[in-house]
């Protein structure tokens, strides 16, 4: 069985992030391999300018969708919540010009391959039942890769 809405209680468990930044309203589902979220564009949505957000803002929507997912895993795993970063935004494309306060968004955010350290998602926003962007993400456990940089020397490779 896949739970699904209210049985994962509040977005904000699994996020470090707090409103205005957490974008993310709800988690409707989460398999094995993806999450599909919902998000309402509010009118104190950081990224709104005058009403609008750029198609780029999606790539944060779904980064949180990521960690969404990775949270609810870690969560049925008894693992507590981990802090990602965002380390390349390897392809994207947009096929609208703008969002409007009021509209209303599903994001899914599928895994491609990883581990730990490191996993690739494809992300997609849909409005209604229009792609409205997709977005290919790597992202980077904070404490791992910090262990990393520790053990390892510096980000340039020095011992």
């Amino acid at each position: 069985m896949t739970p699904t809405g209210d049985m994962f209680g509040p977005v904000a468990d699994y996020l470090p992030h707090r409103p205005p930044m957490l974008l993310i309203d709800t988690i409707v589902e989460v398999t094995e391999q993806r999450a599909v979220c919902r998000a309402t564009i509010r009118p104190d949505c950081v990224f709104a300018i005058d009403g609008v957000v750029h198609p780029s803002a999606m790539i944060e929507f779904v980064a949180q969708a990521c960690a969404l997912y990775v949270g609810v895993v870690d969560a049925r795993a008894g693992d507590p919540p981990r802090l990602g970063l965002i380390v390349a935004c390897r392809e994207v494309s947009f096929d609208v010009d703008g969002f409007a306060v009021g509209d209303e968004l599903t994001i899914v955010a599928s895994k491609v391959f990883g581990q730990d350290q490191l996993a690739a998602f494809t992300g997609t926003v849909t409005r209604g039942d229009a792609l409205c962007a997709t977005v290919q993400l790597s992202v980077a456990d904070a404490a791992l890769s910090a262990t990393q940089l520790s053990i390892g020397g510096d980000a340039r490779g020095d011992r």
